[in-house]
This record gives C-alpha cells, sequence and structure tokens, in this order.
C-alpha cells in the first residue's frame, strides 16, 4: 500500500478581479463571497481581509435633478414613440408609432435621433403631421416683386382659391379642369388642407377677380389726364351666326410708358352697320369714363367703319375731340398695307397658286417628305420643311413664296424622283426673285408698324412713303407684271392716302429725329403739287391743337390755384 501524500493547496484568493472588469458587486458582496469559499475548504478561522475600499462617488444634487427632469420626457417627439421598460443597465427602447422602428436611450441618451426619425427617415408619417409649421418656427418666404423675407408662413385658403383662378383666366383653362383627378391629386400632394374648389366655384372666382380688375382698372383710368387712343375690331365665329367687337384702348402714363388695355368683348348683333357699330363704342367709352378723353379711333378700312365715324363724330364726342375731330379717324396701317399688296399679288395668282399646292402636295404624306429629304441631300438645299400660306394674310404668302425660292433646286429635284415633272411646270424663278425683291419693303414695313411694346404712331408716315416711292420705282421695271402691280397698287394707296394722314405727319414732326424736315421731303416726292396745300393744313391742325392742350392746362393751372388758396385760408 503505498503512502502518499496529497500537497496541500494553496488558500484561494478571491479578487475583485476574479468577478470579471464589469463586475457590479459590491465590496461587502466580495468578502462574503471569499469567506463562504474558505468555510467550504475547512478553514473554520476565517482571516479577516482588508478589502479595499472604493470611492463612492458623490453625486451632485443639480445633476440628479437634470437626470430626472430628462426622464419626464419633456420633448414633444415622444408623443411618436412608445416608451419600453428600462432594464437592469439603464437602458429602455423608443419605438415608433408609424414604422415600428426602435431605438436605444436612456443614460443620457438625447432625443436627436427620434427628431431625425420623425422628420426625415419615416416614410409612413403623414406629410401633413411633419412640416406643420410651429407659431415660434419662421420660413423664407420668396415673393416676386419683393426681396425674400422671413416671416410666420400660415395657410389659406381663400388666398390658394384666389390663385388658381388667375391660372385658369391667364392660360384659358376650362373650369372644369378642377374634377380630373391627376390635377386634384397633384394639389393634393402639395398642400393636403387646400379643399379644391367645384367648377361652379371656380366659375364664381373668376368673375370675382374680373370684377376687382375692372374697379382697380376703372380707377386708374380716373386718375389718368392722359388722352386715349382707341383700336376696334370685329369677328364671327366658325358659323357666322354672332359677331363680336373688341375694343381696345392704349395711353402712355406719367413715366411715359405705352400700355394697352381691353376694356370690351362682346357680342355685337347683326346687322353690323355703321350706326350699330358707333352706339356699342359709344356705349364702351361712356362706361368706362373715357369719351372725354378721346384722341382717335383707328378702324379697319370698311364701308361700315366709315359710316360708324360719321355717327360718332355727329354726336357729343366731338365737342371734347382735339383740333374739331380732325384727327379722330385713323385707318390701320398693316390692314391697308393687306390690301395694297393683295391686289398686286392678284397679277401673278397662277403662279403663287402652283406654289401653294406644290408645298401642299410634298407634305400630303410621310413617304414624299422621305423623297424630299433626299432630293435636300441632293443638291445640299437648306434643310427646311415646305409650308404654305394663309391666303388673308399676304405676310404669309411672301414668306411660302421666300421660302419655295431657297428650296427651289431641292423641289426641281423632288420633281424628277417623284416622276412628276407637271410639278414645277410654269414656275419661272426669275420672275418669282423680281416680286420677292419688290415685296420686301412691304413686309419690313408691316414688321415695323406691328410692334406692340414701343409707340408706332411716329414711324408710320416715313414708312408709309418709303413703300409709296417703292410703287413709282417699280413702274420702271424690266418685267411687264411688276409694272401692272404697280399701277394696281398705287390706286389702293392713292384711295387711303387722302383720308387720316394729318396726325402721321403731326407725329412725325414731334419726333425730334424728323422734325418738319421729313415731312417736306417726303411730300416733294410723292406729291409736289399738292405740296403747298398739304403744309398749310398740317400748320392750321398743329395750332389748332396746341390751343386744345394751352386751354387745358390754364384750366389745370387756375383749379390749382382755386385749392392753394382755400388751403391758405
Amino acid at each position: 500500500m503505498e503512502n502518499t501524500e496529497c500537497a496541500s493547496e494553496p488558500d484561494l484568493e478571491l479578487s475583485e478581479d476574479s468577478f470579471g472588469l464589469d463586475s457590479n458587486y459590491t465590496p461587502e458582496e466580495i468578502q462574503r463571497v471569499q469567506n463562504e469559499a474558505r468555510q467550504a475548504d475547512g478553514d473554520t478561522q476565517v482571516p479577516q481581509t482588508q478589502v479595499p475600499q472604493t470611492e463612492v462617488p458623490q453625486t451632485d444634487p443639480e445633476s440628479t435633478k437634470k437626470r430626472k427632469k430628462r426622464e419626464k420626457m419633456t420633448s414633444k417627439y415622444w408623443q411618436y414613440f412608445i416608451r419600453g421598460e428600462t432594464k437592469e443597465d439603464g437602458f429602455y427602447e423608443a419605438k415608433c408609432k408609424f414604422c415600428g422602428h426602435t431605438y436605444d436611450m436612456g443614460n443620457g441618451r438625447g432625443t436627436g435621433s427620434l427628431m431625425h426619425h420623425f422628420i426625415k427617415a419615416c416614410e409612413k408619417v403623414p406629410k401633413a403631421m411633419r412640416h406643420k409649421p410651429s407659431a415660434l418656427q419662421k420660413m423664407l418666404q420668396a415673393g416676386t416683386t419683393t426681396a425674400p423675407a422671413l416671416d410666420v408662413w400660415e395657410f389659406n385658403q381663400m388666398k390658394c382659391r384666389k390663385g388658381l383662378a388667375r391660372m385658369v383666366v391667364a392660360h384659358d383653362y376650362p373650369f372644369n379642369c378642377v374634377n380630373h383627378y391627376f390635377l386634384r391629386e397633384f394639389l393634393r400632394d402639395l398642400q393636403p388642407q387646400f379643399k379644391v374648389p367645384s367648377r361652379n366655384t371656380l366659375r364664381a372666382d373668376c368673375l370675382n377677380i374680373y370684377a376687382e380688375e375692372k374697379d382697380m382698372l376703372y380707377d386708374l383710368f380716373s386718375k389718368l389726364d392722359c388722352k386715349f387712343s382707341f383700336t376696334s375690331d370685329l369677328w364671327s365665329n366658325k358659323g357666322r351666326d354672332r359677331g363680336f367687337m373688341a375694343l381696345t384702348c392704349h395711353y402712355i402714363d406719367e413715366s411715359w410708358k405705352l400700355h394697352k388695355r381691353v376694356i370690351a368683348f362682346c357680342p355685337l348683333p347683326s346687322p353690323h352697320t355703321g350706326k350699330n357699330i358707333a352706339d356699342a363704342i359709344y356705349e364702351k367709352l361712356v362706361l368706362w369714363n373715357l369719351d372725354k378723353k378721346a384722341l382717335c379711333l383707328v378702324l379697319d378700312s370698311s364701308s361700315a367703319n366709315d359710316a360708324c365715324v360719321k355717327e360718332l363724330l355727329s354726336g357729343p364726342i366731338l365737342d371734347t375731340l382735339p383740333a374739331d375731330g380732325q384727327l379722330f379717324h385713323q385707318r390701320c396701317g398693316c390692314h391697308v398695307l393687306n390690301l395694297i399688296v393683295q391686289d398686286g399679288l392678284d397679277v401673278l395668282d397662277g403662279e403663287i397658286k402652283t406654289i401653294r399646292e406644290t408645298m401642299k402636295y410634298i407634305r400630303h404624306s410621310q413617304s414624299r417628305m422621305e423623297k424630299f429629304k433626299r432630293a435636300v441631300a441632293q443638291v445640299k438645299a437648306p434643310d427646311k420643311k415646305p409650308a404654305w400660306d394663309v391666303q388673308t394674310r399676304w405676310n404669309s404668302t411672301y414668306l411660302m413664296l421666300q421660302l419655295a425660292f431657297e428650296l427651289r433646286k431641292a423641289i426641281e429635284r423632288f420633281a424628277v424622283l417623284d416622276k412628276n415633272p407637271e410639278l414645277v411646270a410654269g414656275l419661272d424663278w426669275n420672275k418669282l426673285k423680281a416680286l420677292l425683291d419688290c415685296l420686301k419693303v412691304f413686309y419690313d414695313a408691316t414688321l415695323t408698324l406691328s410692334g406692340t411694346k414701343y409707340p408706332t404712331l411716329n414711324l408710320f408716315f416715313p414708312e408709309f412713303c418709303e413703300v409709296c416711292l417703292n410703287i413709282k420705282k417699280m413702274r420702271n421695271s424690266n418685267y411687264p407684271f411688276i409694272v401692272e402691280m404697280s399701277l394696281q397698287m398705287y390706286a389702293k394707296w392713292d384711295k387711303y392716302w387722302t383720308g387720316g394722314n394729318m396726325l402721321l405727319a403731326i407725329a412725325c414732326v414731334f419726333d425730334p429725329r424728323s422734325k418738319l424736315g421729313v415731312v417736306e421731303y417726303y411730300i416733294k416726292e410723292m406729291y409736289p403739287n399738292d405740296y403747298d396745300t398739304f403744309m398749310a393744313n398740317l400748320n392750321n391742325c398743329i395750332n389748332a391743337l396746341f390751343k386744345d392742350y394751352e386751354k387745358a392746362y390754364n384750366r389745370q393751372s387756375q383749379e390749382q390755384i382755386g385749392s392753394s388758396s382755400q388751403q391758405v385760408r
């Protein structure tokens, strides 16, 4: 039997490290565990080991109060999260009420993550809740006329309805556009609080805007002391069973800026006689209180319009017109040019009709257009599409002829590819080039006189005189058809020159770039035999106009003196 001795094992020493680095046991608990371990080994005398006393940090009363305040969940974003139970380590979860996403909170963590999740991260939060501004939050409101400024933004249902109505009026949208599904969806996404009005409500809003704008325009006219010029025209619908009249006023404000406003667009019952037109125009002038501020009326050249002017001049409006109504009736310059050129183009009606039909033939089908593109590439012509004109507008006819002359080689090549030689039969491109050279003066004058953003009255006289001189030069052309055109054009020109030219000459005299010398030059060139008579009438008319303005100025001066004397008293 082997005698063996067991080596005595050393005393088991337990320290704080034996419980792990992250132990949360107190020193008293460590001492108790060590004593129990020695008793289990038979050591009755448990040595009193000195357990190092750890320093317990002294808590600041103020920090404790702050921690308690944070635990009360004072942030407004806690209303959108569910707080879980606090764990042993002091952490707890915050669960989103909308998407269920959780965040670890506690131990001094702030609510910044909750705020970011609610405002930006969570996709299930309603937009109305996310972007609802508080009373203290200021948003940048950018205006179109003023500089952006910080201000408290508030939703306004009436303002949005008015903006919608203005959009419908400005872009000619139908009233039932508010019933369109995707428009309603779009407006709902922009602002869920906006209630889309019905069709009848939108119509009422548009009428209210019209009434407001009408009152504002009436007040503006009452404050202006200038003279007003008017243009009027008549339209008929497709069935020609109803006619409409438009009346536009033109004026220059105190800053010398040109303005125009449509003051009437109304149905005009038939028959469209001179008396009916005159009654309708005078009724609108009285309605806007402009009958005593009228200077001139521009109308198209027709017998009904001539009778309309006679009816107006026989009424009470004559007493307030400058120069005893000598400047009242004016003919539309662009309309006169259109009539003159249309009479001249009748000489080449066959050639123009051939070019028009050729353009239509090429654009009739896609296969012909492909052949034409091939022809353009072969002859290296300009890459332009054929187009035809509107027969009632001579300037569109001029553009069609100019385009045909630029594409002449391509058109001839297309006739070969299409095996249709009759397409260009009878076309003389030299005659077309001579016609374009003569019509260019008329086209340039039309562009100049059609301006709407600058005064054109001072430009009419020299432009019209250049047209007249060009017609006379056409008599010396080598082409007989040009000579024949000039004779027909001059007959039409002389008919419309006899009336309505005095105001054009006065405007040219008042232009500091022209003055009286330009008028004298053109009259000597056009009508040398009538030079003395014309200049005498011009002088008398300017003197009469000066006396009228002198009376108006003296009357205003006396009124101002009378008002100032009453204030002194």
